[in-house]
């Protein structure tokens, strides 16, 4: 029985509080694979306790074992329930990641690379910012970017960014990696960005009043919201993309 018939099969045992924890997770099954119990308790209006007790009741052993049999279900592509037996999850991955990397033609031009790449080779000093799983695209570019000969620092942590921010100057430059957005924790790191003449470029895989106060921004295709049950990440998106901007670079340095 995979987790979202367990779901169903248990229904009739339900509390008030069980019911809002099914109904959420029903229409949100995705949410639970990437956020934390603390994160969904607050989104559902309810405790973490609540959460591990519904878990149990639905036969797992706590939060995290339902969490990731649910995340390894969403992952097969629900082939249990469509009885494919024949779908080869392999092709049927690579292929989907194959869509999206191939959609980056369409939605950046040469010439965005070139703007990016040129701000980056400009720059006095490089900051490179990402929270959580965005910060691993940071060091990404970090890495990279030693590569070939280029001083970066990967930054994560709001705190940590605005201090920085000031003693940046007009000449220094910050890269966003963003999937998310959210508009409160970064709106007041960018103002102060802007205020100090502070370059930015913002790479995102969603639309976003952000990209506004950027200096450039581009937004990336997101495979993570091509449905509702997609548990496919991003990064793999940004890390292609990373390499397309230090083809540019290295051209440049040549």
């Amino acid at each position: 029985m995979n987790p979202l018939e367990r779901l169903d099969f248990y229904k009739e045992s339900y509390t008030h509080s069980d019911n809002n924890i099914y109904h959420y997770i029903k229409k949100h099954p995705n949410s639970v694979t990437v956020n934390s119990i603390d994160t969904l308790a607050e989104q559902i209006h309810t405790s973490k306790a609540a959460i591990i007790r519904f878990s149990k009741k639905i036969g797992y052993s706590g939060f995290s074992e339902f969490k990731f049999e649910l995340s390894r279900y969403i992952v097969s592509g629900e082939r249990e329930s469509e009885n494919d037996n024949n779908l080869d999850i392999i092709t049927s991955i690579t292929s989907l990641y194959a869509g999206f990397i191939k959609q980056i033609h369409d939605v950046v031009s040469m010439e965005d690379i070139k703007t990016i790449a040129q701000m980056i080779t400009d720059a006095h000093r490089v900051k490179i910012f990402g929270q959580n799983r965005t910060y691993t695209s940071a060091m990404q570019l970090r890495h990279r970017l030693a590569k070939i000969g280029y001083d970066a620092e990967a930054v994560r942590g709001t705190i940590l960014l605005s201090q920085i921010c000031d003693y940046l100057t007009p000449d220094d430059l910050i890269i966003f990696f963003t999937t998310r957005a959210k508009e409160k924790l970064y709106y007041d790191i960018l103002s102060n960005a802007k205020k100090n003449g502070i370059k930015i470029i913002m790479i995102s895989c969603q639309n976003t009043t952000l990209l506004k106060n950027s200096d450039f921004s581009v937004v990336l295709p997101s495979i993570s919201r091509m449905s509702e049950n997609s548990f496919l990440d991003d990064q793999a998106l940004f890390f292609v993309f990373i390499e397309i901007i230090l083809a540019e670079i290295a051209y440049i340095k040549s």
